[in-house]
Formats: structure tokens, C-alpha cells, sequence
């Protein structure tokens, strides 16, 4: 279902506003080019047949970012509400067969802000280049951790780092995709799960 209450799209102003002052005419654009949705669970936002993906700002539910080797799903990012999230290699020549996609993990709501929009605004506004650095920054820091987290020794280490940065991941991304992005089996982060649960009970 597509609707389009301003009062959600005004919660995106906001979130740009922390970076830099929206300009009224900017933030009138925004308001009348994008769009509002309502996502299932497992709903694809973005697969490999969009040449040019949208972005979208997450409103409330959670998605993942993953690529398919065979018939293996990889999960490379989980995303919640107040971010906001789209696919870097629809036109890279380093993509070399990668097949990415963005998929919602919960009921969720997002804001579609089209691909023509944000090089409109980047071509019209100077504060787009503002937030256009800012945001690469937190994604940047985003895969610096993620980076991180695959590199610790043991699985037990990464599932405590990634709960103690991501706690909201935990709790709400169903075993199997949380494993993936984990980097381990689903046998061995229920085990974990268990055992986090037991130490819990004990303090």
C-alpha cells in the first residue's frame, strides 16, 4: 500500500537536518517526490533487475543488505528505522557478478526517495554535497565495524561485540540471517544464544 502523509516525510527533514539547515525549497522537493510504502516481512526494496535503485529512509522495521552466491544468501548489513539505506554496485565494473538486494526483515515502512531526486538535488542544492559527505562518513564508519567484526578470532567474540554495538540487532533479526552476517553456523549461535540467555538468569 503507497500513501503519503507529510507528517512521515517531514520525519526524513529531520533526519537531514542533523547534518546541515534544509532549505524550505529544498525540503518542499523532497516532500512532493517521494513516497511513502508499506512493506510485508521478506519483501525485496531492491534487487539486481533495478539499474537505477532508489534510496530509502527506513520509517519504522528492520531490512538487510545481502548478495546470493549460488543459492546461498549472504547478509553483508541490517539497517533499522532512522536509516537510511540503497546499493552501491548497479553500475560499478568492480561488481563482477555480484547479485545484491535489500530485503525487509520485519513489517516495515520506509520513505522511497527516488534516484533522479537525489541528482536533482545534489545539481541544485550545495547543502546535498554537505549531506551527501555525512552520510558516506556514517556509512563508512558502519562498514569499518562491520569489518571489524568479521575479523575477531572466535564466533563467541563477534556475537559480543556485535551486541554490544548493536543490541537491537540481536533481538530482532530471526537466527538465520543474523548467523550469516555473523559469519557462522546457525548451530553454533543458538549455542551462543543459550548460553547468553544462561548468564543472564544467573546475574
Amino acid at each position: 500500500m503507497n500513501v503519503k502523509p507529510q507528517e512521515h516525510v517531514k520525519v526524513l527533514i529531520n533526519y537531514l537536518e542533523q547534518f546541515v539547515k534544509v532549505p524550505e525549497v529544498m525540503a518542499k522537493l523532497i516532500i512532493r517526490e517521494t513516497t511513502v510504502i508499506e512493506l510485508k516481512k521478506r519483501k525485496h526494496l531492491v534487487s539486481p533487475l533495478d539499474l537505477k535503485p532508489n534510496l530509502y529512509f527506513i520509517l519504522t522495521g528492520s531490512v538487510r543488505g545481502f548478495d546470493r552466491d549460488d543459492h546461498t544468501d549472504i547478509t553483508s548489513w541490517i539497517a533499522i528505522e532512522g536509516q537510511i539505506v540503497g546499493l552501491t554496485l548497479y553500475s560499478s565494473p568492480t561488481a563482477h557478478g555480484r547479485r545484491q538486494y535489500i530485503e525487509t526483515l520485519e513489517d516495515s515502512r520506509a520513505i522511497m526517495i527516488p534516484n533522479a531526486l537525489v541528482n536533482t538535488l545534489f545539481t541544485l542544492f550545495p547543502e546535498m554535497g554537505t549531506i551527501g559527505r555525512k552520510l558516506l562518513w556514517l556509512h563508512y564508519y558502519d562498514a569499518e565495524e562491520r569489518n571489524y567484526l568479521t575479523r575477531l578470532s572466535s564466533a563467541e567474540k563477534r556475537l559480543r561485540r556485535m551486541i554490544h554495538t548493536h543490541p537491537q540487532f540481536y533481538y530482532r533479526t530471526p537466527i538465520k540471517y543474523l548467523a550469516s552476517y555473523l559469519g557462522m553456523r546457525m548451530e553454533t549461535l543458538s549455542r551462543l544464544r543459550a548460553q547468553i540467555s544462561t548468564e543472564k538468569v544467573m546475574v
